[in-house]
């Protein structure tokens, strides 16, 4: 048989009572992070406040055999404000995992010194020195927006594509009446 099986993945989630579950056992740590990530995308609405990322060792006896590789903290937002962020270990990173958001504060991959922060739905990035400035940045992101006649709060999906069809009416309107223009001509 090829390849043995050494270790397994074990991605988990906690509510605030401590009630843990297992989200599955997975041999490849990537395949764990990909439900992990999938879970915390919908967990918005859940009462899970924790989660870790934890490998044990198959055929070890000994308390040993696990370690922990990640730990995660659920926290509002510094943008959107909902409760989608979620802190890695001690402020090792962060993500929102709300989908018209997706705010995120990492450390610099190149200069380990520096931590980058930024808001994809904007297109804003910015660089800061510690992790607490990174996350005020993101604050002053919001804070950019808001000002700048945004909402306090992202559109719904809703009012979004109604705002789009608006749109789309407006340039089929603009091209019949172009085209009608050209034919009385």
């Amino acid at each position: 048989m090829g390849d043995e099986l050494k270790q397994v993945f074990v991605p988990s989630v906690s509510t605030a009572g401590g009630e843990k579950t297992q989200l599955g056992c997975f041999a490849k740590e990537e395949d764990a992070w990909d439900v992990m990530r999938a879970f915390l995308a919908k967990a918005g609405s859940t009462k899970i406040v924790s989660g870790a990322m934890t490998v044990w060792e198959i055929d070890y006896v000994g308390e040993e055999g696990q370690l922990e590789l990640a730990a995660l903290d659920r926290q509002n937002c510094p943008v959107c404000e909902e409760l989608t962020f979620w802190v890695e270990g001690d402020q090792d990173k962060a993500r929102c995992y709300y989908p018209r958001c997706g705010a995120w504060i990492e450390r610099n991959t190149f200069d380990h010194l520096r931590w980058d922060c930024g808001w994809p739905a904007a297109n804003w990035n910015k660089r800061a020195d510690d992790y607490k400035q990174a996350y005020q940045r993101l604050i002053e992101m919001r804070a950019q927006s808001q000002t700048a006649g945004n909402q306090h709060k992202m559109p719904s999906r809703e009012a979004w594509l109604s705002d789009k069809d608006r749109e789309r009416r407006g340039i089929r309107q603009r091209k019949v009446d172009s085209l009608l223009d050209d034919m009385m001509e």
